[in-house]
């Protein structure tokens, strides 16, 4: 079971440390529900328990009835399975990585990251920096072990490919469209 610790910790890691949702103007819960629930087909999102971040901490807006989680960090909607939400707290706290495999749902895209570096904050001339649209990820062990994803630090972000290669925390992302 997932402790609001957890989410907390993730919601940080995904934002990348800083304030979960930052925007000019307060937005209404049922508003960013509106935006989070974007991130995932309907019959993951319709059970799904929603959070957001208060400052550094979370607050559940609706407590689903599955262990799936969405929530929005960096202005990007995401929704993520308890495996996920473990291997996203390893990689922000440079723990471990952990053997369970995790999926993670991304389909209003994302605003970009760096390929080689899992903590880059923005992008720099070298640091193989790649926006992906709508997608889903695979992280933990198994995406270790599917072969034939490339592995390019200047990755395609129209194919699949596996974004943070030779990392513990290397995952595959699928574009979708």
């Amino acid at each position: 079971m997932r402790t609001l610790v957890s989410v907390t910790s993730v919601a940080l890691v995904l934002s990348g440390g800083a304030v979960f949702a930052q925007q000019t103007a307060p937005v209404s819960d049922d508003a960013y529900m509106k935006r989070v629930l974007t991130a995932a087909p309907s019959h993951i999102i319709e059970n799904a328990s929603v959070v957001r971040m208060d400052g550094t901490a979370s607050r559940t807006i609706r407590k689903g009835t599955t262990e799936w989680t969405c929530m929005e960090a960096n202005g990007v909607p995401m929704c993520m399975d308890p495996n996920a939400m473990e291997w996203a707290h390893a990689w922000q706290t440079h723990g471990p990585a952990t053997d369970k495999t995790g999926f993670i749902y991304m389909l209003a895209g994302d605003n970009g990251a760096s390929n080689t570096d899992p903590w880059a904050k923005g992008k720099t001339a070298d640091n193989h920096w790649v926006v992906t649209g709508p997608h889903v990820m695979i992280v933990g062990a198994a995406a270790k072990t599917m072969v034939g994803y490339s592995k390019s630090a200047d990755a395609d972000p129209t194919k699949p490919y596996v974004m943070w290669p030779g990392s513990p925390y290397e995952h595959l992302m699928l574009p979708v469209k």
